[in-house]
């Protein structure tokens, strides 16, 4: 079911509150599984991806706006590294859209869960080539460090097999968001399908 925005301000506070909570609370994930424990993991689109799913994907988008927000102001400076928001905008974009698209409501279990594998590829392929655009352009800045705990590994092993830069680090990114975007994808969908029962039975939605 697809709550379209309309004209409801209870809907309204409803989807931006959950905007924020989805964007503090994929960041929370983010930094525990990456940065604090350096899992070859993000992790930090399940919420954002669970609101578009519920809400739409521009929701989503919000509330990948609001994950950099949160770390803004926690951290207290606009970093190169907030470029990655167009990332989050566009994982909230593909699955809110794909699930527009391509799931329906008379879809048995199985085929939804062909289409979500569907959808991790997607996933998959749009956030390593977006990751490696926003990475190759960062790397000209000398400000911004490029080494991650998800990809430097990789990046080391594989440097002399590419001659193309840009190539060499959306190829790093497909091992890691492979398994990454199959996690996100399916945390998020269940996520969405609790989220919903719990609204609308709350009489929120």
């Amino acid at each position: 079911m697809l709550f379209k925005f309309d004209s409801s301000n209870r809907k309204r506070f409803v989807f931006f509150a959950l905007s924020v909570l989805a964007g503090l609370l994929d960041y929370l994930i983010c930094d525990f599984v990456a940065w604090i424990n350096h899992l070859p993991l993000f992790c930090d689109t399940i919420f954002i991806m669970a609101l578009s799913f519920l809400a739409g994907p521009w929701w989503g988008v919000l509330a990948g706006f609001f994950y950099h927000l949160i770390d803004f102001i926690l951290n207290r400076t606009l970093e190169p590294g907030h470029l990655f928001m167009l990332c989050h905008f566009l994982a909230a974009l593909t699955a809110g859209y794909f699930k527009i698209r391509f799931i329906k409501k008379t879809d048995t279990g199985r085929a939804v869960f062909v289409k979500l594998i569907v959808l991790s590829i997607v996933l998959c392929l749009v956030m390593s080539v977006s990751g490696g655009i926003i990475s190759y352009i960062l790397s000209f800045v000398e400000a911004y460090n490029q080494a991650s705990s998800q990809t430097d590994f990789l990046t080391f092993l594989w440097e002399n097999s590419f001659r193309s830069k840009i190539l060499l680090l959306i190829a790093v990114r497909l091992p890691v968001n492979f398994a990454d975007r199959l996690i996100c994808t399916f945390a998020a969908w269940g996520i969405f399908r609790g989220g919903e029962r719990i609204l609308y039975i709350s009489g929120k939605l």
